[in-house]
């Protein structure tokens, strides 16, 4: 049968985590997905001899270390390449996707067979390590399902709609189901290769969202977004610990992408920030491919103030929003410096969420509720949000008004 659905996970070092997810994935009694399994690391061994027993799976295309690192873009792409599914979805090591996901993109493509992205909501967990904070995470009560619209994707993607610290737009390979059709398309129109961008996982989106036209939306979580402490996500909030990743990112690309002649009129680098990094890659996709974006320097100063605000330490913060502030000094004469007001708030998430507990649209689960992995927590949401089966569809089927529809979109992508 050929699949529904390859998962792609494509990994660096990162075994322990790696290999965890690999069993997890593997318990799904599904035969309707693939795993595309590719291991990049130092020491080829450690997985070989993890996957050895694990090959008899038919779902399994386990692609090894070849002795020589591989970029990330290289090991995204022959992950790709290596895919036979309908769609592909990558995600990280430390990441969870629920299979039964292809339950749902069944039901939809049964009405709509011409969709070519499925987005849904992400929860959010961290691995455990010593000094872990208390962490929570939110599950929404709403399960609604909707159409989106391309022109929303664009606006929300390369003109910072919502200012916050990244786009709220969704729709990269990573944690998103994109067709083989729209991929394929997607290669053929940019490069010949399915990625350009080291910064890979927002290299997809603007693609897609460019390319794509059919898109399908549900606020019900069907993955788990995690954050082990070899991530680079683990550095978010953590000034030192963000610079030092972003530097080994870079070294391992093989060149300073942000060095690039193009970007001398664009004073912004990685190290300023996660803003700044997506900020990086979209400079280089506008310029690349000739895209004319007006009208957003005001919103990306203020994103780049949330940017700021993410992080706990005062010292950070100041050190962070300085840095970020020499920035727009030296960009179009300072035209945006007015607009990047930062104010320390004490960090990431601070005063916005309860330690657990219900809230007017969500309940709020306590990471140290007894789980230790991804798997683990979402089989902890799956028995709160509502069965495959039972989400209401009538908005692909039929339709709905655009203000209702948008109304929908917003809780989405807020």
């Amino acid at each position: 049968m050929k699949p529904v659905l390859s998962i792609c996970i494509p990994s660096r070092n990162r075994q322990l985590y790696f290999q965890q997810t690999i069993e997890a994935l593997r318990q799904s009694l599904r035969t309707d997905i693939e795993l595309v399994l590719a291991d990049n690391s130092d020491d080829p061994s450690i997985m070989n001899d993890f996957m050895a027993e694990r090959l008899a799976d038919p779902r399994i295309v386990y692609l090894p270390s070849m002795g020589e690192t591989l970029s990330m873009i290289d090991n995204w792409e022959r992950t790709a390449a290596a895919a036979t599914g309908d769609f592909m979805i990558f995600i990280g090591d430390d990441d969870y996707v629920d299979p039964e996901v292809v339950e749902w993109m069944n039901n939809i493509l049964a009405i709509d067979p011409g969709v070519e992205a499925f987005g849904w909501r992400l929860v959010g967990y961290t691995w455990p390590y010593p000094g872990r904070p208390k962490l929570t995470s939110p599950v929404p009560f709403d399960a609604s399902v909707v159409r989106v619209q391309q022109s929303d994707l664009f606006r929300r993607m390369f003109t910072w709609h919502d200012c916050a610290h990244v786009p709220t737009s969704g729709y990269s390979v990573y944690h998103s189901a994109i067709s083989r059709r729209l991929m394929n398309s997607i290669k053929d129109s940019y490069g010949g290769r399915y990625f350009e961008h080291p910064v890979v996982d927002y290299d997809s989106a603007f693609k897609v969202i460019c390319h794509g036209t059919n898109f399908v939306a549900t606020n019900r979580p069907f993955g788990v977004m995690g954050s082990c402490p070899l991530s680079n996500s683990f550095g978010v909030g953590k000034l030192n610990t963000w610079r030092e990743r972003i530097d080994l990112f870079i070294s391992e690309v093989g060149h300073n992408y942000d060095e690039d002649i193009k970007f001398r009129e664009f004073p912004f680098t990685s190290a300023l920030g996660t803003t700044a990094t997506v900020a990086v890659a979209q400079t280089w996709f506008k310029d690349k491919y000739g895209l004319k974006i007006e009208n957003w320097g005001a919103n990306f100063a203020k994103a780049c103030a949330k940017d700021c605000e993410n992080y706990a330490d005062e010292a950070d913060f100041n050190a962070a929003a300085e840095a970020y502030r020499m920035a727009f000094s030296l960009w179009e004469d300072g035209k945006y410096l007015r607009n990047f007001t930062p104010l320390y708030k004490g960090g990431l998430g601070k005063g916005k969420t309860v330690s657990s507990g219900f809230t007017a649209d969500s309940i709020y689960i306590d990471q140290d509720v007894g789980v230790s992995t991804p798997a683990e927590m979402f089989a902890l949401v799956r028995g709160l949000v509502w069965p495959v089966d039972q989400l209401d569809l009538s908005a692909i089927r039929h339709g709905m008004p655009k203000r209702q529809n948008d109304d929908m979109l917003e809780r989405l992508l807020a």
